[in-house]
């Protein structure tokens, strides 16, 4: 019987920034960074331009039935936002979702086995902006 062989949490994670990265180069950004390699708590996953934009892309990715979602807190938040700022950079959001295309069931399709096929769900990037109070704060240092 043939032996799986698993998707780690990095495996997903970098698997979700390869997503990103060819939508956004499908959609004109020039990607100046993208490391797939990365932990997961390094920030942003990609930097590209596109039309004198610079933007930074921060990558969550998850198994179904789940969604990638920042979860990290108010704090980080709001930390990444600003580290976009002082560089100049728009923050930007990526969710995706990916499924064991090869499974039947529910549960089949949340199994991240390496070298199958996956569905994707990615509708898209959101744009990450500081709350008023913050950033009114950001404003008057």
């Amino acid at each position: 019987m043939e032996q799986l062989e698993m998707m780690t949490p990095l495996d997903i994670h970098a698997f979700g920034i390869e997503i990103v990265y060819k939508q956004l180069e499908k959609d004109g950004w020039r990607i100046e960074t993208a490391d797939g390699e990365a932990d997961l708590d390094s920030e942003p996953q990609i930097t590209a331009m596109k039309d004198g934009e610079l933007a930074f892309f921060i990558v969550r990715t998850d198994m179904y039935p789940g969604r990638g979602r920042f979860d990290e807190g108010m704090d980080v938040y709001e930390r990444l936002v600003r580290h976009a700022k002082a560089h100049g950079a728009t923050c930007y959001f990526a969710s995706v979702g990916i499924a064991n295309s090869k499974g039947e069931t529910e549960e089949e399709m949340s199994v991240p086995v390496k070298g199958v096929a996956y569905n994707v769900q990615f509708e898209g990037l959101v744009q990450m902006e500081l709350p008023p109070a913050a950033a009114a704060e950001t404003a008057i240092n």
